[in-house]
């Protein structure tokens, strides 16, 4: 199974490093061939070094920074061997996003489309049927979480949308 390992948010330096996002910073990515979003061909992780929340990382085949800012934001996706188990309520990301969000009372708000890290917390953004809602990751809003269900419940006063104002 392919699983997102990462996204690639800058370039680092002159020689075709990139920094990548991470959910989980500790799980090693040095000789992992991972797939970059859009091409068809995996490529092989050369070398990589610790950077905030993830890693700075050369993947085979870029070889200055021109070529490096051309991946900026695409994803990376890997094998999921070796994959840890996460403590409870905590989920990757990819286990999230398409997952129905639902308000308190059951209504559907939509379907959760991407998940945004910020400083105090994640923002999950959701695409319904009325337009675009933004839910803090705080336990305050976020009532249940069930992945195998593909289905997220939250406190509807906590969430900003279209219908916030009603």
């Amino acid at each position: 199974m392919r699983l997102e390992v990462g996204r690639i948010v800058a370039a680092q330096g002159l020689h075709g490093e990139v920094r990548v996002l991470m959910d989980d910073p500790s799980i090693p990515l040095a000789g992992r061939s991972l797939q970059v979003e859009g091409e068809q061909a995996e490529r092989r992780v050369e070398r990589e070094r610790p950077w905030k929340a993830g890693r700075v990382i050369a993947l085979s085949g870029v070889a200055g920074r021109g070529e490096a800012e051309l991946l900026v934001g695409r994803h990376l996706f890997g094998d999921d061997v070796g994959r840890p188990e996460l403590g409870e309520n905590r989920y990757y990301v990819h286990d999230l996003i398409g997952c129905d969000v639902l308000d308190e009372t059951g209504r559907l708000l939509g379907r959760l489309q991407a998940v945004e890290p910020k400083p105090a917390q994640d923002i999950w953004v959701a695409e319904g049927p009325l337009g675009t809602y933004l839910i803090p990751a705080v336990r305050a809003t976020v009532l249940a979480v069930d992945p195998q269900a593909r289905r997220i419940t939250v406190r509807g006063g906590g969430v900003l949308g279209p219908d916030a104002a009603r």
